[in-house]
């Protein structure tokens, strides 16, 4: 009797990544599949993924990380080891849930696997090597800050896992529903990772909105409808989307808490000023139109890499943008990734906004920085 594998969470955003990078076309198996099948069927156990792994070639599906991350039916299944670490899901299956990689192997879709994400909260308490991990943490963020005072409570650690995994699952919807593509080592010439840009989307934001509302009330649903309302759809690059989410993430989680902006929105160019602008469609990174603010983000392999004609064309339609009116601010890599950098830009943008920017607590400030 053949057992089958339900690959999920992290291993299923891998093997997504590699599927897209040779040619991901929306074709998803899961017909009959309703729930995780029982103990005989699927595999359960360290031992029975070492059989399965004797017979498929698991890196060449790419599902090269490992402890391979899978589905199992029942707490009885859990367990957690060098070749799998399983997660328990009892409940059904909507259908878009997976895509079959191999006659035994079936992945998660980006749909199903955002909702993963999404649902892996720990409510409790973290294991020893986890709460010790991020106790060294908070406490070099602390000095790095200049903080004094106690150290994070247990409780808070707890909450700042918390946070961590929601802000994971957000970058990973953004990142299913922006016009990038991670590239894997191995699926690409030459055999480093790249990024492939001006892509379709993996994941549309309609499909999503309906893939949650025939979840139902599954248990922790409601942080993955949370996840798609922190998330963007059509960000450009990865930095794109780690600048927006930093920028927009509520205070209380770790970000700026700033307005929503539109991504990549066309600016509307009037007949009567086209002599102002350098072409006749401009399309802005973040926009808040109301405001006539835009932000743009410069980052090397998209801007300054591609040569002094593209670096031209920028600077153009950025003159351009201020000549009909709007409040341009532009943000570069070393802005976005640091937090001196981050906290001037948002403080900016917050006045150009005609809003307010609350000053942290210091245990936001070290979530901040973590984040």
């Amino acid at each position: 009797m053949h057992t089958y594998a339900f690959v999920s969470h992290e291993s299923a955003v891998e093997a997504i990544w590699s599927l897209a990078a040779r040619g991901w076309k929306e074709v998803f198996d899961d017909d009959g599949i309703w729930l995780v099948p029982d103990v005989q069927n699927c595999v359960t156990t360290q031992r029975d993924l070492a059989r399965l792994e004797s017979v498929v070639d698991l890196d060449a599906l790419g599902i090269r990380r490992r402890p391979v991350e899978l589905l199992v039916p029942n707490k009885s299944c859990y367990s957690r080891g060098k070749r799998a670490k399983f997660h328990v899901w009892k409940d059904f299956f909507p259908e878009r849930s997976f895509v079959r990689v191999h006659d035994r192997v079936f992945v998660s879709t980006p749909y199903f696997a955002c909702v993963q994400l999404a649902m892996a909260h720990r409510a409790d308490r973290l294991s020893k090597a986890e709460a010790e991990a991020s106790a060294q943490e908070d406490a070099y963020q602390r000095k790095r800050l200049g903080l004094e005072g106690e150290p994070s409570t247990a409780a808070e650690l707890v909450r700042w896992g918390n946070i961590a995994r929601l802000a994971r699952a957000t970058q990973v919807m953004c990142d299913f529903m922006g016009t990038y593509r991670y590239v894997p080592a191995k699926d690409r010439a030459g055999g480093k990772a790249d990024i492939a840009y001006r892509t379709t989307p993996i994941v549309k934001p309609d499909v999503l909105a309906d893939y949650l509302e025939q979840m139902g009330t599954v248990r922790g649903i409601e942080r993955a409808r949370r996840v798609s309302a922190l998330a963007f759809a059509r960000t450009a690059s990865p930095m794109e989307t780690l600048l927006v989410l930093m920028l927009t993430f509520p205070q209380d989680l770790g970000g700026f808490g700033l307005p929503r902006p539109s991504v990549n929105r066309e600016v509307p160019v009037p007949e009567d000023q086209r002599a102002l602008c350098s072409q006749d469609k401009i399309v802005a990174d973040l926009c808040w139109p109301e405001q006539r603010v835009i932000v743009e983000y410069y980052g090397w392999n998209e801007h300054f890499g591609a040569g002094p004609r593209k670096v031209a064309s920028d600077f153009a339609r950025a003159n351009s943008l201020t000549a009909l009116g709007w409040t341009v601010l532009c943000a570069t890599y070393k802005q976005t990734c640091t937090l001196g950098g981050l906290t001037l830009l948002a403080r900016q943008l917050a006045k150009a906004l005609g809003t307010s920017l609350r000053d942290p607590s210091d245990l936001e400030l070290v979530w901040r920085s973590r984040l």
